[in-house]
């Protein structure tokens, strides 16, 4: 019977257990020296020998003859657990076996001592599956254990465990394996199978592996059974559903030059095709975060995993782009991912994904317009002048001229001129009959400021603090002459010509009586004048 590659080649000895140096060093050390705890916890991703490590380690901790750490796999004990003979080996799957009752059956079973190994060892997969209830019986006897008991406990998601069981486990993170080892083990395999592979096509099924070596050995054996001879790059592609370079480049072209049209048409080859639209996407997000990297490094070659030409390409396309473009490009892809995942139809979800990129330039365009303006009005450097409309309230309009203060700077003798109290008492009333001049003294300091605060007038001046009240339309005056800036020029200004430490406040004046309402009071005025008070009557 065919057993599957990732059986086949299944890792025998620490030493074969590919990109998990930090681990396997450690645990031979511990078995070297007899120094082994009673639970461990393998945690990470999916197929980076978590449970390939755990069984190498109940051999190697019984082995008759252990070399530096490593099992024979020679011995009675070795040989026993390997074809599944001895029984003091026990792996369990937590994720069919999680209830209170079940680890309660576990419990009652580890106090008996191993038939033939010198330690009992229990294996649990994917343990976070467990619910709460057999956590809470799995905890007393992960706490005090017997002599001859060893927990290994293997879990893709280490934080859905209880606090309480870390805390008594040697926690032990695996790593995703680089493709450069994903590469190196293919090849040792295809030359002992004496199966003839490009290079390029282990290259593509090791991106495609996610760092998981069993992922990859899956790939590879439904590559290698697709047809007899060599296995090509094409081949590869094929048989993954996987979209070539050249698609990936030509598909970016069209979203760059906004040939929609063109796009959506590629979209609907590859359903004609049946490639996959989920693993199109991935595939445009790779090539997004290539050229990200080309754009963001200086030696892209080192980190991408591909030949000199593909990477001249990357560089020459990610040259006609911005780097908030690709970050912005590789968010909506990355969503649109996520969407595929539980939609009925990705097909729209990538239409829709490919829309949005054709018009992102656009909106990257207008948030930079929006980003100046947001500038220009936190720095004060607009212009702002006043319309009226008899029918309703004032409106503010933006010039876009930039207004230019004086060459003589007041407000740089503001900043170095100290303010001294002159011990008066400053009448509000003082303040209103010189608040013209005020007003001129901050307009030679900076205009910007003065076309800010003309429309405000003083309502009320208490225990050193003047408020300026604007009225409801000038909202937008008040926000931006409060802004530090503006405010402490105010300050400054305010203080030095009153002769005082004032602190200034500026409010929307609810109370201020409106141009209009001065108007119509005065033409009220007129016609009573005209008439005679005691003949007109107001209504």
């Amino acid at each position: 019977m065919y057993q599957a590659l990732y059986r086949q080649y299944r890792p025998k000895t620490f030493d074969e257990v590919l990109g998990q140096e930090h681990i396997t060093t450690t645990l031979k050390n511990q078995i070297a020296n007899g120094n082994i705890g009673h639970a461990y916890l393998f945690s990470g991703t999916k197929g980076t020998g978590k449970t390939s490590t755990a069984k190498i380690f109940a051999r190697a901790v019984n082995c008759l003859s252990p070399i530096n750490g490593n099992p024979c796999n020679e011995c009675e004990i070795c040989k026993g657990i390997l074809d599944e003979s001895i029984m003091d080996v026990i792996e369990m799957d937590a994720a069919s076996n999680n209830s209170v009752d079940d680890i309660r059956e576990l419990r009652d079973k580890v106090v008996y001592p191993p038939s033939r190994a010198r330690y009992k060892i229990y294996i649990i997969d994917e343990v976070h599956m467990l619910s709460k209830g057999a956590f809470n019986a799995l905890l007393k006897t992960l706490e005090e254990p017997p002599k001859h008991l060893i927990f290994i406990l293997a879990t893709t998601e280490s934080e859905r465990l209880p606090q309480t069981i870390l805390s008594r486990c040697q926690r032990f993170d695996f790593k995703r394996i680089i493709n450069k080892d994903i590469v190196a083990n293919m090849e040792k395999i295809c030359d002992e199978l004496s199966i003839p592979v490009e290079g390029r096509a282990l290259s593509l099924i090791a991106r495609n592996s996610d760092g998981a070596m069993r992922d990859a050995l899956s790939l590879l054996d439904q590559c290698i059974s697709y047809k007899d001879g060599d296995l090509t790059y094409e081949d590869a592609l094929d048989i993954l559903g996987i979209a070539n370079t050249e698609l990936l480049f030509s598909m970016v072209r069209d979203i760059r030059e906004k040939e929609l049209e063109k796009a959506l048409l590629k979209i609907d080859e590859i359903v004609q095709n049946g490639k996959d639209i989920h693993q199109f996407i991935k595939d445009l997000i790779y090539h997004f975060r290539n050229l990200l990297i080309t754009k963001t490094t200086n030696n892209s070659r080192d980190i991408m995993d591909m030949d000199e030409e593909t990477i001249q390409m990357y560089l020459e396309q990610s040259n006609d782009m911005s780097l908030d473009y690709i970050l912005k490009a590789l968010d909506i892809l990355t969503k649109s991912e996520s969407q595929a995942k539980w939609a009925t139809q990705p097909r729209i979800i990538l239409e829709m994904a490919t829309i949005k990129l054709v018009n992102l330039e656009e909106q990257v365009s207008l948030e930079d317009r929006v980003k100046k303006l947001e500038m220009m009005i936190a720095t004060g450097d607009i212009g702002l002048s006043k319309t009226t409309d008899m029918k309703t309230q004032k409106k503010t309009k933006v010039s876009n001229k930039k207004i230019e203060a004086p060459k003589e700077k007041v407000e740089k003798e503001m900043d170095s001129a100290p303010i001294f109290d002159d011990g008066k008492e400053l009448a509000f009333e003082t303040i209103i009959n010189q608040w013209p001049k005020v007003l001129k003294t901050v307009r030679d300091s900076r205009p910007s400021t003065h076309a800010l605060l003309m429309e405000g007038r003083p309502v009320s001046f208490v225990n050193n603090k003047l408020q300026i009240g604007y009225k409801d339309g000038y909202g937008i005056h008040k926000e931006l002459i409060s802004s530090t800036e503006n405010k402490e020029l105010v300050q400054k200004i305010v203080s030095s010509y009153f002769s005082k430490n004032i602190n200034i406040d500026f409010i929307m004046d609810v109370q201020q009586i409106s141009d209009d309402t001065e108007d119509e009071e005065d033409k009220i005025q007129e016609v009573k004048d005209f008439f005679g008070e005691d003949i007109v009557e107001i209504k």
